[in-house]
């Protein structure tokens, strides 16, 4: 049986529909009444035509719309099953350019409306009602607060009732369609009809066509189906014959039509039927420009009817879509094509489509139509069609059939290998490709070699027009060769080739961009964000992270994407101390399935979490969350194993753990990173007193060009407190500015952090801005610094330069909780520095400067402190404090 699936004209055409109006009919009759209502109602926030089909509600709005237009008055028209200018026009209304009163909102068929939009209307009618002014048309009424504004006068509702023709509306639209109607033949349509237009239109043409008015009824469906079964009838056989091939779609332009029915006529007929009012609306922008077509869902419904009750009928439906298939098989848009196949019933279509064009159809995440593809060829088909194995492991790939894609992975390379090296067709490449791809991924996760695979890519790819058996280059489909260089890139930056895996993914981007493919574009933007992390570009990564997601839009990439955008955007949060925005992004990870599997990943999600749950204070869970590596088939890329040994560095120093620390500069000089290695060895050196050698080691290791970024501007802000100790002030000058050169390119801030609560840095950089030429950064660098709670220090750590301040002792943790009037109560760290403060007996201006905050910080701070210790004022707040311990004097 021919299938009726539709085929995707609609999803390319309903895009450019958004905004335009449709055009009235030529018969159209003028309903001034119904006008003065709109006219009315849109003063207030929301207007409702609540009514069913085919009662004329499109028709009278496109007028009510043209009217307005013409006399100069703006309006938005949205189609419900097109709701993308909606959101726009929306974020327009709430911004402070919004006309008053703000400009209708015209949204038809807006039963069509998805939930969350209908749901974001009634809380815009809710809270901001005088922003908007929205006229809905609707086949049934929506969760809107339509009682509550109609009760404040604010709302307006048309319904069925209102729509239906007067008598003397009635007339003249029955005569636009039948001249030669009597009085007589009006009231027995109004009696029958009750109104209704679309009854009305097909009863006169009815009348037109045979004569007759009389015809018998039961209830209003059974009535226009006759009505428009007889109609249909009349029409030309031509205009029938594009109409069939032509209702699949929800919307068309008079070129698709032409394509679709093979009637180069096609575009005309619609309009012809456009303009008399028969159940076929044009829209358009403006008069000049091609019209978009869409049929009633009544002429839908009869159509399909049509096509399953008759053979004839449903051959033309088919020949449609098999035109259909072919049109945009040429044009290079396999998702269409593979739905109008399927349309078309034809295996030996959808296998070809398949075959070129699967790859990039489930890159669009188009998975559940590449599975209808396979389902629909008979049992058997792949087997004895192998070139489609490929495609089919990459199918169960990305539904997460690991089992079955492995399988087809090693029958799709047994394939490739065992073809005969001459002659080479498309649809050799095609299965060699796949079979690469599929390897590649294998490689990622240890079930294949992973240099195996990534020669094997190279050699597909190689710029040599000849392979070893001297057959051509492959010539591949764009989507397929930009997938195919994203895997190797994600192939290389696991065998730790970063330099390969720019130069492909900048490939690959290349090749997305020319084909369009927006997933792909936002999958090589998402690896290039891993890469650029890898090499302590930050900034850069960021970038590359959020360009990936905006990419996608509203349809998303997918998860093996968008987990590492996440993730390095969780990195960028944080290197701009935005640990909020941090643990946002790891949760987004924690979230995904794939950030399980895949151990780059796993491994920077890892790293993400210990990070955020020291900077959080909870010490020992950062510990057990490092205590081994992530879970993986071979060694860990060195990017990841130089950014666990740097961690695991500072947390064994934060607990005084000199052995612990000593055992990762081991650890990077075994990986490759002695420049690393011989940095943190100089920082450590401080612990034995000698502050000239320890400065004369980081000067050495500090101008090797290799150095990774983060911990180069770690370090020298390092060396900057070690000279502001040492008391050269011109030298300590010079560190600061050296520091803030290295952080400012990739706003490395956490990087800072180590010097974070070092008053001897924060006084430098104060006193810095106060110079004649302070630098751009420093500025940002001295107000994030002074607000780092560093709250592993609360918990018994300490950094390198607190454990070797001269006076050579750290104090304990500072006591920051108390019972007070039987309630326990805790303060901040910075209430507790205030609290100090008071006690020294500074100003408010004075506490400002030896905190670095401003004066309305500290009156903040203080509201605070005082409400927690239930006083008023500062004597009082002191005497509580010392009385429970809470001064610094007190603890001590």
């Amino acid at each position: 049986m021919t299938s009726l699936k539709p085929d995707r004209v609609h999803e390319q055409s309903q895009h450019s529909a958004s905004g335009r109006i449709p055009r009235p009919p030529l018969t159209l009759v003028a309903r001034e009444r119904l006008h003065s209502a709109l006219d009315l109602g849109v003063r207030s926030p929301l207007t409702m035509l609540i009514a069913p089909a085919g009662t004329g509600k499109t028709v009278l709005l496109s007028d009510w719309v043209a009217r307005r237009r013409r006399s100069g008055q703006a309006v938005l028209w949205v189609p419900g099953q097109a709701p993308g200018a909606l959101a726009g026009a929306l974020e327009h209304l709430a911004g402070p350019d919004v006309a008053t009163p703000p400009d209708p909102i015209v949204i038809d068929d807006a039963h069509l409306l998805p939930a969350a939009t209908v749901a974001g209307l009634a809380q815009i009618l809710r809270k901001s009602p005088h922003a908007v002014r929205l006229l809905l048309a609707s086949r049934y009424d929506l969760p809107l607060p339509v009682s509550e504004l109609e009760l404040r006068g604010m709302a307006l509702t048309l319904r069925s009732r209102d729509l239906r023709f007067t008598d003397a509306e009635a007339t003249e639209l029955v005569q636009a369609h039948a001249s030669n109607a009597t009085a007589a033949d009006v009231r027995l349509f109004q009696e029958r009809t009750a109104g209704w237009a679309a009854a009305l239109v097909l009863a006169a043409r009815t009348l037109a066509a045979s004569g007759d008015a009389g015809w018998s009824f039961a209830n209003q469906q059974p009535v226009l189906d006759l009505l428009l079964g007889e109609t249909l009838s009349t029409l030309d056989e031509r205009v029938q014959a594009v109409l069939l091939s032509t209702f699949g779609a929800a919307s068309v332009t008079g070129h698709q039509a032409a394509m679709l029915s093979g009637d180069a006529d096609a575009g005309a007929m619609l309009g012809d039927l456009a303009g008399s009012g028969l159940l076929v609306t044009a829209y358009a922008d403006d008069p000049g420009s091609e019209p978009l077509y869409r049929f009633h869902p009544l002429l839908v419904e009869l159509l399909r009817r049509r096509v399953a009750g008759r053979s004839e009928n449903a051959q033309i439906v088919t020949a449609a879509q098999h035109r259909s298939a072919l049109y945009y098989e040429n044009r290079g848009d396999g998702g269409s094509a593979l739905h109008a196949a399927l349309g078309a019933g034809d295996p030996a279509l959808v296998a070809r489509i398949l075959l070129g064009h699967g790859p990039a159809i489930l890159a669009a995440g188009e998975l559940s139509l590449v599975a209808d593809g396979f389902e629909s060829l008979p049992e058997g088909y792949v087997e004895a069609h192998p070139h489609l194995i490929g495609v089919r492991g990459l199918l169960r790939r990305a539904n997460g059939d690991v089992t079955g894609a492995i399988m087809d992975a090693a029958s799709a390379d047994d394939l490739a290998s065992a073809a005969d090296p001459q002659p080479v067709t498309p649809d050799d490449n095609a299965l060699e490709a796949d079979a690469v791809l599929l390897r590649l991924w294998e490689s990622r996760y240890g079930w294949h070699d992973v240099h195996a695979a990534i020669g094997r890519a190279r050699t597909l790819l190689a710029l040599d027009p000849t392979d070893a058996y001297g057959r051509p280059r492959a010539v591949l489909g764009p989507e397929r060769l930009a997938w195919l260089l994203i895997e190797l890139a994600a192939a290389e930056t696991w065998a730790d080739e970063l330099d390969a895996a720019l130069s492909h993914l900048d490939e690959a981007l290349v090749t997305a961009r020319m084909a369009g493919h927006q997933r792909l574009i936002g999958g090589g933007l998402a690896h290039r964000a891993v890469v650029q992390y890898a090499r302590g570009q930050i900034e850069n990564a960021a970038s590359s992270a959020q360009a990936a997601l905006d990419a996608a839009g509203e349809q998303g990439l997918p998860r093996e994407y968008a987990v590492r955008a996440h993730v390095v955007l969780g990195f960028a949060a944080l290197g701009h101390l935005d640990l909020d925005s941090a643990w946002r992004q790891h949760e987004l990870v924690v979230a995904t399935d794939v950030a399980g599997s895949d151990t780059v990943v796993a491994a920077l999600r890892a790293i993400l979490r210990a990070v955020l749950l020291l900077e959080g204070g909870r010490l020992e869970e950062a510990l057990t969350e490092l205590t081994t590596d992530p879970a993986s088939a071979g060694p860990l890329p060195s990017f990841l194993s130089r950014d666990l040994a740097l961690l695991r560095f500072r947390m064994a120093t934060m607990v005084g753990d000199h052995a612990g620390a000593e055992t990762q500069c081991d650890v990077l000089d075994r990986i490759g990173n002695t420049s690393e290695a011989d940095l943190i060895r100089a920082i450590t050196s401080i612990v034995r007193g000698d502050v000239q050698t320890t400065l004369k080691l980081m000067d050495e290791a500090l101008t090797r060009p290799d150095v990774y970024p983060p911990l180069a501007s770690a370090a020298a802000s390092f060396r900057t407190v070690l000279l502001v100790r040492m008391g050269d002030e011109a030298a300590a000058e010079a560190a600061l500015v050296d520091t803030l050169n290295r952080a400012t390119p990739q706003r490395m801030l956490y990087a800072l952090t180590p010097v974070g609560r070092e008053p001897d840095f924060l006084d430098r950089l104060h006193r810095h801005l106060a110079g004649p030429n302070p630098h751009p950064f420093a500025a940002a660098t001295l107000e994030q610094l002074s607000s780092y709670r560093a709250a592993w220090s609360e918990v018994g750590g300490a950094s390198l330069l607190a454990r070797a301040r001269p006076d050579a002792h750290v104090p304990p943790p500072r006591r920051l909780d108390a019972v007070i009037d039987g309630a326990r109560i805790r303060l901040t760290p910075r209430e507790a520095d205030v609290l100090d403060q008071l006690a020294l007996g500074n100003s408010y201006t004075e506490i400002a400067r030896a905190l670095f905050i401003t004066e309305n910080t500290v009156k903040t701070h203080l509201m605070s402190l005082y409400r927690k210790l239930g006083v008023e004022k500062r004597s009082a707040a002191l005497r509580v404090a010392r009385t429970v311990g809470l001064t610094q004097q007190s603890s001590n």
